[in-house]
């Protein structure tokens, strides 16, 4: 009916439909969050771009150009009376409607999740009768006719494959018709979406508002409230940032909560201050008096992402580990080294028994970092490189997935190496599922600096209980409060649970107001663009704690399948997970849902196969997509897999299985001679507790060394058969890394951090 505000990157309207007032606020992908991306490929910035517009938006138009011409097509226009050239094959005769960039935007959304979608058909051509032209009118209009009815099957068709039975609306739209405001008022009010055959521009948006729209499933029914800007406002002397807009979500809006503002990071709210909406702005500006909460910083979460404890002061970096100590107990702190269990670090109570005791110089020593030249590691692609070695990596890591395909896990042991030293980290299992494993031996330091959770299920419980009840709280007062629970509404809750205001500090869904974000320096703001606009969402308790998040995951058809180079673990990966993102080194595993060790994967699963992958990050509740992208040299991007958020458990024990295989040269019934699988003696009796296997499914061991070159004598359940192949398997376990290598200083942490925050 009206426009209220038009910028060059949102327009917000006002509509009436059934004496009932709304907002309509219409976004495009080229100009509302495509401004931020502006310094990255553009086909990699389109994606992005259009990620972030499909997690605010309620209703989302997939916009079909239906006078696009097929470039294929060298002669147009040959249509002679009657007789029309058709293609014989209509099913890709429009495909070039849709490019190669629209289907990978699609991919996309589709794998985060979409909110209401509506295919429309756009004519951007006005249809004018040649009078040159051996064409008569009624063959114009009849060839008209008929492409219009194959253009509207495909558009059908087109929105039944990609999104469904429930959301095959397709609308048509003719752009040519000039639409003012005389020719708004006759048209007819009864217009119905899909029976009208052509709208124009002004009735398309009166017919949106009238279509029931839902954001996306992950984004409506979650509980965390977020916001879109309709403008904001920097202030380079105060480090504040100022966004004005309606507050959205099931929940209200705490002013003690944190702000993650994607693109820019995770901020504390200084204050929510109510506003005047645009459309009364002009009768109520001077009636509604400026309404303030400030927030209480003792009531506020840290703003730390790491955990930085003194394990020398006994403090711990564990949630939900509740400690009951009876009266007049003190807790004693357990000076130990990091990551040494409680069986290994029980030794260390000897030492006071000793004349010299120690004070902590063995913990010190021990957890003393090591140097970056002593962490090891190969060179990988995502290192600074030359081309020329570049492409001989690309060609060692291809003939590498080669042989992991046709003999996984196998390694093999050359004449003149020592297996018992290149494989010292690694351990025999009697059986993988059963064996046991301690998820607390031998940690690395990274996992000293992340959070553990005791059950990660029970307090996401607990966080999702403590929002819905503060949603509930809301509800019931019908919004109408502002920072604590109205009076008429507390005398209906009971009187035990009058202790606690859930509503303190809060702003109502649905109100416009202005969020005060405070420590905003000007190096964080120059990422983003005046041009686009910015949404906010409020985090939930222990959502800026970083821990070990384990994702399940799938290469679909949906993901690019040219796989030019293939997907390693511990590849430089980019993550978007939620209303996050950012850069880590994932490690792909095996989901086993009937044991608690879990095999590592070397490279990326392809095909389909499910598939899990833990990543350090940043804490986040289910349900929640995540998208993972792999960067290429020249600035562009692959999707490479999808899914969501399992859990946050450092415990998850992933282990790396090694096969080192030899073949028996001489049988009898049930022992054997195996050779090639070690080189010297010394080898065998180190590794002679170690259980054997065959490929056709024998189970053996090692009985002695015979001579001087690593052969042995084994045994067998049952008679060997001479072509079987007799397997050692090994295992050790597999961390996840960050994105660069630790330093040695003590700016471990604030590198860390920089890898998560600067890349939200």
């Amino acid at each position: 009916d009206s426009i209220i505000n038009k910028k060059t990157s949102t327009v917000t309207a006002k509509y009436n439909l059934h004496k009932k007032d709304g907002i309509l606020t219409i976004l495009t992908n080229s100009s509302a969050f495509a401004p931020h991306y502006e310094f990255i490929n553009g086909q990699t910035a389109t994606v992005y771009a259009a990620l972030d517009l499909c997690r605010v938006c309620d209703l989302i138009l997939f916009v079909i150009d239906g006078d696009q011409l097929d470039p294929k097509d060298n002669i147009i226009g040959m249509d002679i009376g009657e007789n029309t050239s058709t293609s014989s094959n209509k099913t890709h005769k429009w495909d070039h409607l849709i490019s190669a960039r629209g289907d990978r935007i699609l991919a996309a959304v589709k794998a985060q999740g979409l909110p209401t979608p509506i295919t429309v058909v756009a004519k951007t051509v006005r249809e004018e009768l040649d009078h040159n032209t051996i064409k008569t009118g009624k063959s114009v209009r009849r060839s008209a006719l008929k492409r219009h009815q194959e253009l509207k099957k495909f558009a059908s068709r087109f929105a039944t494959t990609e999104f469904g039975a429930n959301n095959d609306k397709v609308i048509e739209v003719d752009l040519t018709i000039l639409d003012n405001e005389d020719n708004i008022m006759e048209e007819s009010e009864e217009i119905n979406t899909v029976s009208s055959p052509m709208l124009s521009s002004a009735a398309l948006i009166r017919s949106l508002c009238t279509i029931s729209a839902n954001a996306p499933k992950w984004v409506s029914e979650a509980h965390r409230p977020y916001i879109v800007s309709d403008n904001f406002l920097y202030d380079k002397n105060s480090q504040q940032l100022a966004l004005t807009g309606y507050i959205r979500g099931q929940v209200p809006w705490c002013v003690n909560s944190l702000v993650h503002i994607p693109n820019l990071g995770t901020f504390a709210c200084q204050n929510v201050r109510k506003e005047v909406p645009l459309h009364l702005h002009r009768c109520l500006s001077n009636a509604i008096s400026s309404v303030t909460l400030e927030s209480d910083g003792m009531k506020r979460e840290s703003l730390e992402l790491f955990a930085t404890p003194d394990a020398l002061e006994g403090e711990q970096n564990l949630v939900g580990f509740d400690e009951v100590l009876e009266d007049g107990e003190e807790h004693k702190a357990l000076t130990r080294p990091a990551g040494w269990s409680d069986y290994q670090s029980s030794w260390l109570d000897a030492v006071d028994d000793l004349e010299d005791a120690d004070n902590g110089e063995l913990a010190r020593e021990l957890n003393q970092r090591k140097a970056p030249d002593s962490l090891g590691g190969d060179m990988d692609l995502d290192d600074d490189i030359l081309p020329e070695e570049r492409e001989a990596l690309v060609e060692l890591r291809r003939k590498n997935h080669k042989e992991e395909l046709t003999f996984p896990d196998e390694v093999n042991v050359t004449e003149d190496g020592n297996a018992r030293d290149r494989f010292a980290r690694y351990r025999a299992l009697k059986s993988f599922r059963k064996s046991s494993w301690d998820p607390k031996e031998s940690l690395p330091d990274s996992y000293g600096s992340i959070y553990h959770f005791k059950s990660f299920k029970s307090t996401q419980r607990n966080v999702k209980a403590h929002a819905e009840d503060i949603a509930k709280a809301g509800s019931n007062a019908q919004g109408f409060f502002w920072g604590a629970t109205p009076m008429h509404t507390m005398k209906m809750v009971d009187d035990n649970d009058q202790d606690e205001d859930l509503l303190e500090g809060c702003a109502p869904t649905g109100s416009y107001v202005t969020i005060i974000v405070q420590n905003v320096s000007q190096k964080v703001i120059s990422r983003i663009s005046e041009k686009g606009i910015i949404s906010a969402v409020g985090l939930l308790s222990h959502e800026n704690k970083a821990s070990v998040l384990q994702m399940g995951l799938s290469n679909s058809t949906s993901c690019d399948q040219s796989m030019d180079i293939p997907v390693k673990s511990k590849d430089i990966l980019t993550f978007r997970c939620g209303w996050r993102t950012w850069k880590n080194r994932p490690v792909f595993s095996q989901h086993n849902l009937n044991s608690d060790k879990h095999k590592f994967e070397r490279f990326l699963p392809l095909n389909g196969a499910h598939f899990a992958a833990s990543v350090f990050g940043p804490i986040t509740y289910t349900p929640c997509p995540v998208l993972v992208f792999r960067e290429l040299t020249d600035s562009n991007i692959k999707f490479v897999a999808h899914g969501s958020i399992l859990t946050a458990d450092a415990d998850r024990i992933v282990v790396k299985r090694i096969v080192l295989t030899g073949f028996p040269v001489r049988v009898h019934k049930r022992t054997s001679t195996v050779k090639y699988m070690f080189h010297n003696p010394d080898d065998v009796r180190w590794f002679k507790p170690a259980g054997l296997t065959t490929k056709h499914g024998l189970i053996g061991h090692i009985i002695e060394s015979v001579g001087e070159h690593g052969t042995m004598k084994c045994l067998f359940n049952a008679p060997i058969k001479q072509h079987d192949t007799v397997c050692l398997s090994l295992y050790k376990r597999i961390y996840p890394k960050f994105a660069n290598t630790l330093p040695s200083s003590n700016d471990s942490l604030t590198v860390k951090s920089a890898i998560i925050k600067d890349s939200l």
